[in-house]
């Protein structure tokens, strides 16, 4: 729900306009899988992915970033609305930089809140949040701003949940980002998952609630040590970006999944069709019945359609719609079990 007045949480009575933040073209994207539990980095595959996505803003809309001010320990909150409780087993993440800092000399925190509907929310509640202390530095020329896509295994899922701030049906949440820079004149900052142009009445479904501002919170802190994090974030509030409404689309990329399934069962599929919200990685009539359920959604609210199985991509399933195709995608995994032996 938009306002038509940025508001800034800076003591003044009156609403402050903040300026279009800078838009510059992603040169590259290289993806990479982290363990929370080792914190090791290694080359992403489509294996590495979590289970089904909950929601999920993602790579193939990233055709723009803003260029923050990592110095100056910025950092943004964006938000959107799923169907809660959800349980989030892996986070899908992405960044930037220009960085010719060495690896490790870069780090990025992650916090997922509930009651969140951006334009500085009151009430927010912090659910979990994550460290990532070994970032590697660009390899590329310091001209050029590369992008990483990160799927990390979180290790312990959790659930968010949390009231109906917009009286849309669905959960309220938002998640905030900030990665430090500590090389002189380096940007380093989330990715966008929007696109200038985008038609932002036809958004894809996989991520509702989606809106062409992000709250900015400044605090210089953060960027001596990604480990200054305190989740009291509201102190820092800035302001609210609007990046202006239509044609614009700009949300920052962010996907939450299922906990993975550890089998890829007799399909082959790794069980995304397993939909019923039991995260049981069996494909069975619970299933079947959870499909026909979304079929009505679907047409109606784009948010809850959640048979949309097919073309089956290990990168991100789905076409936009549920038809007779995802049914018969369903019936391919219909028996599956992808838990272990």
């Amino acid at each position: 729900m938009k306002r038509l007045l940025l508001m800034a949480a800076l003591g003044a009575t009156a609403p402050l306009a903040l300026a279009g933040p800078e838009i510059l073209p992603i040169s590259g994207v290289d993806r990479l899988n982290y363990d929370m539990q080792t914190g090791t980095v290694t080359p992403a595959t489509p294996n590495t992915r979590g289970g089904q996505c909950i929601w999920c803003c993602g790579y193939e809309y990233v055709n723009y970033f803003w260029g923050a001010e990592p110095f100056l320990g910025e950092a943004g909150l964006d938000w959107g609305d799923l169907a809660g409780p959800a349980n989030v087993g892996m986070l899908g993440f992405a960044e930037f930089t220009n960085s010719q800092a060495a690896d490790g000399d870069l780090c990025g925190l992650v916090a997922i809140y509930a009651e969140e509907n951006g334009w500085d929310s009151a009430g927010r509640v912090y659910v979990a949040g994550f460290l990532i202390s070994n970032i590697p530095g660009s390899t590329h020329p310091p001209d050029e701003y590369w992008g990483y896509q990160w799927w990390v295994e979180i290790g312990t899922a959790f659930v968010l949940d949390g009231s109906d701030l917009d009286d849309d049906g669905l959960t309220d949440w938002g998640y905030f980002q900030f990665y430090s820079g500590r090389t002189p004149g380096c940007l380093h900052g989330p990715a966008i998952c929007g696109a200038l142009g985008l038609d932002p009445n036809n958004l894809p479904p996989e991520c509702p609630g989606v809106e062409d501002a992000f709250d900015l919170f400044v605090n210089p802190s953060w960027n001596d040590s990604c480990f200054n994090f305190d989740p009291n974030i509201e102190p820092y509030y800035a302001g609210t970006y609007w990046f202006g409404g239509p044609p614009v689309f700009a949300q920052f990329y962010f996907e939450l999944y299922a906990p993975s399934c550890p089998n890829q069962g007799e399909s082959g599929r790794y069980c995304t069709a397993d939909i019923d919200g039991s995260y049981d990685c069996i494909v069975d009539v619970a299933d079947l019945v959870e499909f026909l359920r979304c079929w009505y959604w679907c047409p109606i609210d784009p948010g809850r359609c959640c048979c949309d199985l097919d073309p089956y991509d290990p990168w991100w399933p789905g076409d936009g719609d549920c038809d007779l195709h995802d049914l018969a995608e369903l019936l391919t995994q219909y028996g599956d079990n992808c838990n272990w032996p």
